[in-house]
């Protein structure tokens, strides 16, 4: 995602001869087991199939950018590389077992406290080294540059990268095996399945013609959306509406006003939240002379979610669905309050 993103602006920026992609960078970044008792001829039998509560070492995973990894022991110590990975741990439990975070792991509070080890895109291996952890858990930023640099080191790298809500689910899954916390895992993901579901359930038989559509903004100098392979694409429709910038190749494309003024959207959702002039797009957005007549505005359905919530691919997702669905739908969830 910040790849795309930071292609995007760098060129942009050069031209505008401003701090864009420096704001918006940091706008980003903050972007059991059932038993019971079955007949002898039931096919479906339980034990057949038994949910495995307790993994052992050495383990092998395969990770989310389909890499395969040997876990050689239980991990005891755990050194995170991005803000949704570190709200994971906390989410577990298991925050004692955090030795490591980035700078930009601001959730829970308590994780500030945490040492650091670098940016979100700029680890610094030698403070990785340094505290020698049991795992490090990754994204796809790290790829290219950052995971193969750690694992030529000897550490044991596992990257998370979910593309949509039911890899996040998965992702929390893997997690728990690989730090053989398979039951809290699967307590967190049964929690978040049941609020997914909630949303879900009830705008899956909507018709097309009760699905609003949704602008939302990235950024707005220059004005940037969601594309059809963009995390928060799929979060709109989950919530019972429609992109109107879905059909865009691009993961976060550049739009014209005359294209909101064509596709006339009627719920517009900006991400703000952090650092100089964050309310920026969400001020454009209200204000816009150009934009007076869309029916977002003149209903007053121009929303602001906060980038942290939304941009993060860990357990507070669901909370951004939940804000999501009374923005687009309040007759239905209730009217959403900021």
């Amino acid at each position: 995602m910040l790849d795309n993103i930071n292609k995007k602006l760098s060129s942009k920026s050069a031209r505008l001869g401003t701090t864009v992609a420096g704001i918006f960078l940091s706008l980003v970044l903050l972007l059991g087991l059932v038993g019971g008792c079955k007949a002898a001829d039931d096919t479906n039998n339980d034990d057949e199939n038994p949910v495995v509560t307790e993994v052992t070492y050495p383990l092998t995973v395969t990770d989310q950018l389909g890499r395969t990894v040997e876990i050689k022991s239980e991990p005891q110590t755990i050194v995170s590389l991005s803000p949704s990975n570190t709200e994971t741990i906390y989410a577990m439990g298991l925050e004692d077992k955090l030795v490591g975070v980035t700078t930009y792991c601001n959730y829970p509070e308590a994780a500030t406290a945490k040492p650091k080890v670098g940016g979100f895109s700029n680890v610094d291996a030698e403070a990785v080294t340094a505290i020698g952890p049991d795992i490090i858990l990754a994204s796809n930023i790290h790829a290219s540059t950052v995971i193969p640099q750690l694992e030529q080191l000897g550490l044991t790298v596992i990257a998370i990268s979910p593309d949509n809500l039911e890899e996040v689910l998965e992702s929390i899954e893997l997690i728990g095996k690989c730090l053989n916390q398979v039951e809290k895992a699967n307590s967190l993901v049964d929690e978040m399945q049941t609020r997914i579901d909630a949303v879900t359930s009830k705008v899956k038989n909507l018709s097309e013609s009760q699905k609003p559509r949704v602008l939302y903004i990235v950024w707005h100098e220059p004005l940037m959306s969601v594309g059809s392979t963009a995390f928060i694409t799929g979060l709109i429709t989950a919530a019972g509406g429609v992109s109107i910038t879905a059909d865009s190749a691009e993961s976060y494309p550049t739009i014209s006003l005359e294209t909101v003024l064509g596709a006339n959207p009627q719920v517009v959702v900006v991400g703000t939240g952090m650092g100089s002039g964050a309310d920026a797009p969400l001020l454009f957005m209200q204000d816009e002379p150009r934009l007076a007549d869309i029916d977002a505005r003149i209903n007053g359905n121009i929303y602001s979610i906060n980038t942290d919530l939304i941009g993060r691919t860990g357990p507070r997702i669901v909370e951004a669905l939940e804000q999501l669905a009374k923005m687009l739908h309040p007759e239905i969830f209730g009217e959403f309050s900021a």
